[in-house]
């Protein structure tokens, strides 16, 4: 008797053990088809900000079990809605996603958005009533005065914040080419160089690794546009509901710890022109509450 109620017991122990350890599935998910591919990829070869932050956090969060997925921007924001356990990383906060999302700490940093045209065709694609005395755009409206026919590429679906969603929306339909797809930033520069489009909004990083991927002798220029945020700030989105709200908790807890850590700094500035980093290092402070992390000697 003795035997079998230790045998019980034994097995009662074995099972606690194997929950306590099970992992919680998390659909994580990316409109990038490469993108989504490498954020599970066992190396950590260098990739690009939100790969690099995403891998960070993900490997702090052993009691959850990534399994990245990709889905264009407008599908993700209805599976977020839809699906308990989904999240994805580098959602911008907007009010009408906040309806439906529970959004974490700030997850990364990037350079404010800029609006991308070819350098050999500025002079005419740009005129004297299209800049603020700071050689700014005006607005994305100045671009498009009278029956102009210049044409803006932009991401199905993706939100550029409040301030520049509310530009892009009044702006004539034809004026706008919509690219659908999961490496649209990719494909709206070779757009941009081919001139299919003569303008694009973008973070300088994404661009840089377009280029990157697809080198070429044609330059492009870039200008910010007045009163557009100096950086922006991604973060994780999801589901609204218990189990999103438990990831968010558990996702917070590890980003606050991260941000002082050098590996989450230089995720950041490995992708930066030394000319930045002042302005970045100011940012990074201000958004984070830290002190720029050390990289320690071994």
């Amino acid at each position: 008797m003795k035997k079998l109620v230790f045998i019980i017991n034994l097995l009662v122990f074995f099972g606690y053990t194997a929950n306590s350890y099970a992992q919680t599935k998390v659909l994580w998910y990316s409109d990038s088809i490469k993108r989504s591919a490498q954020l599970t990829e066992d190396t950590s070869v260098p990739i690009s900000v939100l790969a690099d932050t995403t891998r960070l956090l993900m490997k702090s969060l052993p009691q959850y079990k990534f399994s990245s997925e990709f889905a264009q921007s407008p599908r993700i924001t209805r599976l977020l809605k839809k699906l308990p356990n989904s999240c994805a990383p580098n959602r911008m906060k907007t009010p009408k996603r906040l309806e439906n999302n529970i959004y974490s700490l700030p997850l990364n940093i990037s350079l404010g958005l800029r609006l991308y045209f070819k350098q050999d065709t500025r002079s005419g694609v740009l005129s004297q009533n299209t800049f603020t005395s700071g050689q700014q755009i005006i607005s994305l409206a100045s671009l498009f005065t009278g029956k102009s026919t210049y044409v803006l590429g932009v991401d199905d679906g993706r939100s550029f914040g409040v301030f520049l969603d509310e530009q892009i929306a009044a702006l004539e339909k034809h004026n706008l080419v919509v690219r659908r797809g999961g490496v649209a930033t990719k494909s709206l520069v070779k757009m941009l160089l081919k001139n299919r489009i003569d303008y694009m909004i973008e973070y300088p990083v994404s661009v840089n690794e377009a280029l990157n991927d697809n080198p070429t002798d044609i330059k492009l220029e870039s200008l910010r546009i007045a009163s557009s945020p100096d950086y922006i700030i991604g973060y994780v989105a999801c589901h609204k509901g218990s189990l999103g709200q438990k990831i968010i908790e558990d996702i917070n807890r590890e980003l606050q710890k991260l941000y002082s850590s050098y590996p989450f700094y230089q995720a950041h500035i490995r992708y930066l022109d030394k000319t930045d980093l002042v302005d970045f290092n100011r940012t990074y402070q201000e958004v984070f509450n830290v002190a720029i992390p050390l990289k320690i000697s071994h």
